[in-house]
């Protein structure tokens, strides 16, 4: 099994190994662009995803820093940490090990790896990551407002920047295929793909007017039981899961934590976070 694999098995128990947030450690590479960082999971290597670049070619490729060897050769805090220059070729995972005495850098283990991908695709559309052209980022590489060719308008993607994400997407393109033409949802737009793997989905990009999402919470209630009458629970129903569009109409968003069910109990908990919200923001009981 790869070094993937056993990252992905290991990580499902393990809830700290959250996306970097900018201003930990800087890794800069002489020809890449690094997309995405997380923490040391368990006892393996810190990985990073990257954009790699040569001339007008550019792949996604993804490398793991030796822990141990970092550690040693950096200090706990903030670092700018300077890399080697990265081949294309036909590899997709690394490793990068830190010479502790001479303070150089080698690249080990360059393999072309079958990593996850999400199943069960049910829009025709599919576009690769790079054709995009980032707007703003809501969250570290995962979540980002972009524009393409194919929208008028700019439109919203979520991605999976490491293998471990992938189950919590799946579950929620297969919600977003349960619902599709309820209303309840932003419109899904179709599927990131990254060098023809499926990698997470396009949904409609939605901008809330202040003024007229006070005006409109109680949709949100009617979003949620258009969910409960297709026997879904939400299972994070607050008020910034719900958005609500220029028209007035109110949609439902985030749906990693979501099941299939027709347990009063989960719907009756929805309802409850969802209304709780809506009289602290309105005063008003719901």
């Amino acid at each position: 099994m790869s070094l993937w694999g056993r990252l992905f098995f290991v990580s499902i128990a393990i809830a700290s190994a959250q996306t970097a947030a900018p201003g930990q450690n800087d890794y800069r590479f002489p020809n890449s662009q690094v997309l995405a960082t997380q923490q040391k999971v368990a006892n393996y290597d810190h990985p990073l995803r990257k954009v790699v670049s040569g001339g007008e070619q550019k792949d996604i490729k993804y490398t793991f820093l030796g822990s141990k060897l970092l550690q040693a050769g950096y200090s706990s805090e903030q670092a700018t940490i300077d890399l080697p220059p990265l081949p294309l070729h036909n590899w997709n995972e690394a490793h990068i090990h830190l010479y502790k005495h001479s303070g150089t850098h080698s690249i080990r283990n360059t393999t072309r790896t079958s990593y996850l991908e999400m199943v069960d695709v049910w829009h025709h559309r599919n576009i690769d990551y790079l054709e995009f052209v980032k707007i703003e980022v809501l969250q570290q590489d995962r979540l980002q407002v972009v524009t393409h060719p194919d929208f008028d308008a700019p439109v919203l993607i979520k991605i999976a920047s490491f293998p471990w994400e992938m189950l919590s997407l799946q579950r929620e393109a297969t919600v977003y295929s349960l619902l599709h033409g309820s209303g309840a949802t932003p419109e899904f737009l179709g599927y990131v793909t990254e060098g023809g793997r499926v990698i997470g989905f396009i949904t409609e990009y939605i901008t809330e007017v202040p003024s007229i999402r006070g005006r409109n919470m109680r949709g949100c209630l009617a979003a949620l039981r258009s969910l409960h009458q297709r026997g879904i629970a939400h299972g994070d129903a607050h008020d910034g899961n719900c958005l609500i569009r220029k028209d007035g109409s109110a949609v439902l968003i985030d749906f990693e934590l979501s099941v299939e069910t027709w347990s009063h109990e989960e719907f009756e908990r929805d309802l409850d976070v969802i209304g709780r919200c809506i009289q602290e923001l309105s005063g008003n009981p719901y």
